[in-house]
This record gives structure tokens, C-alpha cells and sequence, in this order.
């Protein structure tokens, strides 16, 4: 049973928080409310999904690296003579730019390679999950398997509301490696397309993004319908079944192979073709900014603790359009989402919720916020 004295949300909203008077029962049908008018009538609405939508399953990334340092002398020296930010990916891209004033057949080349193909495959391992396993071998209690419904629910509950005609795909963009959302919508069979063309051979190809399917019962007639169930995912990190494919100057899906890591397409990397030509990192983010500058956007932003700044500034832009609007589920004490509300919080189009749900700072699990979606409601608010 929930603690009264635990619970208190937040929405903050131009400089203030608008919860300051309500009661529990209010904050939630107002943020259930919120979300689910999003939902319905948002014209081109997108998502942000971070690591914390996957937690429960896959470790932080902050404490993969924290394992690997203990567990790896090499690299817990080589972090000794760091002073960058606290996070595994800063490490790597400056183990990446450390290596490129090295000869590549010298002894220091050599030993910063080695800690950075180690930290790639422990962290490759470390999100590497099983989830083509017969339902019957995941338990009931298997991380894994409560967060992948967590997925379904989550898109399941997006659809059961977006019925309207005229409505855009839904855009998801996730930093991301793992293939939860891939498979929650192949589960729930969604249409979607993540950038690739080809069955056999799989190959990336950014032109997919443009294509929109159409429901064929229709052909016979002069008008054809978009199909309405249809999502864009962009991995604008990469993901654990991408490779570069040396040979034909190409990003492939593949099976992982954990003893091979070397071409995996994760963020960042040290392959030249990637440092000169950004594939397919100069197409994802294009996407995103175009996304954003649509008319009658909406993004919604999940699970991301605004640790890349090329994404923050991209979403701050994105705010001085007056009909985009911006949501995000988080902790306001966190010390990079402080500095982003401090930045943009004044913007009347900026909406930043969290608080306590079930104990402290809890309301913006992705876990709780599909429970809020479940909320009842008697009509969504459209001046929320």
C-alpha cells in the first residue's frame, strides 16, 4: 500500500511547479491525462528513450564501467591519468583520441587499444541479452522479461489511443544498444522500420525513414490509407547488432558475436571511415533534428539522464519553435537535468515531471509511468 507521506509529484512548467496544491490522486489523472492527449491528437509526436527505460534488465552504464575497472588493472590505470567526466563513454572517446598520436605498431597505441576493445566487450556483454528464449524458459521474475513487457505495455497503451486519421508515425530516437524496442514491437505486430533495407542481407539505408506504408485493402480505390501502427527507430547510438562491413563500405545487422567486437556500430568508435564520413551517426541525428522542427511536435523523453550534450543542445533548439512542446520524466536533483532545467525550465513549452510515486524520486521509472498511463481518467485535458 502506498505511503501518503511518500508520494508528492512534481510538473514543473514555465519556472513553477504546478502541483503545489493538488492532491496525489490529481497529480496522477493530470499527468495520465497529459500523456494520453499526447497520445491521441499530437500530430508528429517523437519519444527520447534512455538507459533507464531498460535498467532493471541491463546495468547502468556507469556501473558497467565501475565493474570493469575493478575487475581490469590495465584499465583502472590508464583511468588514473583521465580527468574527463565520470562515464564510460567519455573514457572511450578519450582512449579513441589518445590513440591517434600513437603509431599503430608502438607499445602505447597497443595498451590503450587493449583497454579499449576490453571495455567494449564487457560492455557489449553486459546489454548482450537472450530474449529470443521460449516464454516458458523466462521466469515470472526474470528481469528480462518484466522489462521487455514494460516495452510492450508501453506501446501498446500508445496505439490504444492513436486512432486518429492524419496522424504522422510515431518517432522514436533511443541512445540505446539493446533490442528491447525491436522486439516489444514485434511482439505487438507493429510495423516499423529501423533504417535498414534487404531480408537476407540487411544494410543501412537512411531513405527508409522517408518511405510510408499503406494499407492495401484499399489499392482498388482512389484513395490509399497510411497504415496507423507504424513506428521509425532511430538508434542514434548505434546498437549491439550493427557492424561495419569493411569489405563493401557498409553498415550490416548481424548476430552478435562476442568474440569479434571489433566493427560492432556502437558510440563512440575509433574506425577511420567512421571519424571521416560519421556514418551513421551524421544521418540519425539529421533525423532528429528534422523531427523536432515539424510542426505540432511533441517530444516526450524517457529513461535519458542528459549525458550527451549534442542531444541536449538539439532539444534546446527545438524549444524556440512555439507550437513544439517537451516532456520529460526525471529527477530534478540529478546534477545534468538540473543544469538543463536551470538552461530552458523558463519556456512555457517545457514540461519536466518526477517526484515520489511508490518511495523518493520514483515517478519517473519507466515501470511507474506506464502504471500512470493506466490511470483512470473522464477526458484528457488538451490545455494541460
Amino acid at each position: 500500500m502506498k505511503m501518503d507521506s511518500i508520494k508528492q509529484m512534481y510538473h514543473l512548467r514555465g519556472g513553477k511547479n504546478l502541483f503545489e496544491n493538488v492532491s496525489d490522486d490529481e497529480q496522477e489523472k493530470k499527468i495520465s491525462s497529459l500523456l494520453k492527449n499526447e497520445f491521441s491528437y499530437c500530430e508528429n509526436l517523437h519519444f527520447l528513450i534512455g538507459s533507464g527505460c531498460s535498467r532493471n534488465a541491463i546495468p547502468l552504464m556507469n556501473n558497467t564501467f565501475e565493474n570493469i575497472r575493478s575487475n581490469y588493472e590495465e584499465v583502472r590505470k590508464l583511468y588514473e591519468k583521465y580527468s574527463g567526466e565520470n562515464d564510460l563513454e567519455s573514457f572511450m572517446s578519450w582512449l579513441a583520441t589518445a590513440m591517434k598520436f600513437f603509431p599503430e605498431e608502438s607499445s602505447n597505441y597497443k595498451k590503450y587499444e587493449k583497454v579499449y576493445t576490453t571495455i567494449k566487450k564487457e560492455f557489449l556483454k553486459s546489454i548482450y541479452l537472450n530474449l529470443f528464449r521460449n516464454e516458458k524458459e523466462l521466469e515470472a521474475e526474470d528481469e528480462e522479461k518484466i522489462t521487455l513487457q514494460n516495452y510492450i505495455k508501453f506501446y501498446s497503451e500508445i496505439f490504444s489511443h492513436r486512432r486518429y486519421k492524419n496522424l504522422q508515425p510515431i518517432n522514436v530516437f533511443t541512445t540505446n544498444y539493446d533490442l528491447f524496442n525491436e522486439i516489444a514491437l514485434e511482439t505487438l505486430k507493429i510495423h516499423y522500420t529501423d533504417g535498414f533495407s534487404g531480408v537476407v542481407n540487411r544494410t543501412f539505408n537512411p531513405s527508409m525513414f522517408h518511405i510510408r506504408l499503406v494499407d492495401e485493402e484499399n489499392r482498388y480505390k482512389e484513395k490509399w490509407n497510411p497504415i496507423r501502427q507504424y513506428v521509425k527507430l532511430y538508434k542514434i547510438h548505434g546498437s549491439l547488432n550493427w557492424q561495419f562491413d569493411e569489405k563493401n563500405n557498409t553498415i550490416t545487422q548481424r548476430n552478435l558475436d562476442l568474440d569479434d567486437t571489433s566493427n560492432v556500430v556502437i558510440f563512440p568508435t575509433i574506425q577511420k571511415h567512421f571519424e571521416t564520413q560519421q556514418t551513421p551517426y551524421s544521418e540519425l541525428f539529421r533525423e532528429f533534428t528534422i523531427n523536432l522542427q515539424k510542426k505540432n511536435s511533441t517530444l516526450i523523453v524517457l529513461g535519458y539522464g542528459f549525458g550527451d550534450e549534442h542531444i541536449n543542445q538539439l532539444i534546446a533548439q527545438a524549444l524556440y519553435y512555439e507550437d513544439f512542446k517537451l516532456i520529460i520524466f526525471g529527477n530534478k536533483c540529478e546534477e545534468k537535468a538540473k543544469k538543463f532545467i536551470e538552461a530552458n525550465g523558463d519556456n512555457p513549452n517545457f514540461h519536466f515531471i518526477g517526484g515520489n510515486l511508490e518511495k523518493e524520486n520514483d515517478a519517473h521509472y519507466f515501470s511507474n509511468i506506464i502504471k500512470l498511463l493506466g490511470v483512470e481518467i473522464e477526458n484528457a485535458d488538451s490545455n494541460e
